[in-house]
């Protein structure tokens, strides 16, 4: 169930994978040529269309569900599962499409430290999570969406003031 879900999640994470790597390209460009006004107004656009598509996708999920676990499956108890998860996930999609805007936006400016250490804190939160969801309270599959919201939610956390600290140098530069 996990493997036919996790298609799904794939197909739904990939397009903002996209949408920052169009942001980091942005923000490079804008860096270098000092145009820190376009950076910034940049930012806020891919960041507004990350957004609108974490929710999109979210909904499709957790209304979907059902019939997106049968493109894949037609075992009852796999579908049903998928939906479980599915149906937690979906809320949290919101988080990857401000994650990925942020990285997006630090490989842009070159800041790749951030992008790596984040990435790490999320996997490690992610694991760490899951562990004691799973075998601490004997939760389900759902708990593996509940430890990638859980990893989501630190990478924020570690980003959110860099990159307050960081448009605050740039707006200085101006």
């Amino acid at each position: 169930a996990f493997t036919v879900a996790g298609r799904i999640d794939d197909f739904a994470i990939i397009p903002a994978n996209s949408i920052a790597a169009a942001m980091t390209a942005l923000m490079a460009q804008n860096l270098g040529a000092h145009k820190y006004d376009r950076l910034n107004e940049g930012f806020k656009s891919g960041m507004i269309i990350e957004i609108i598509y974490g929710i999109a996708t979210g909904l499709i999920c957790i209304v979907f569900s059902g019939g997106l676990m049968r493109i894949f499956s037609d075992d009852a108890s796999v579908i049903e599962l998928g939906k479980t998860y599915l149906g937690i996930i979906g809320f949290f999609y919101i988080m990857p499409a401000l994650t990925n805007g942020l990285q997006g936006y630090f490989r842009g400016i070159g800041d790749l430290r951030v992008t790596m250490w984040s990435s790490f804190m999320n996997i490690g939160v992610r694991v760490v999570a899951a562990a004691v969801l799973v075998w601490g309270f004997g939760f389900g599959i759902g708990s593996i969406a509940v430890a990638s919201f859980i990893g989501w939610i630190a990478m924020f956390m570690y980003e959110l003031p860099i990159l307050i600290k960081t448009a605050k140098r740039h707006a200085y530069e101006k």
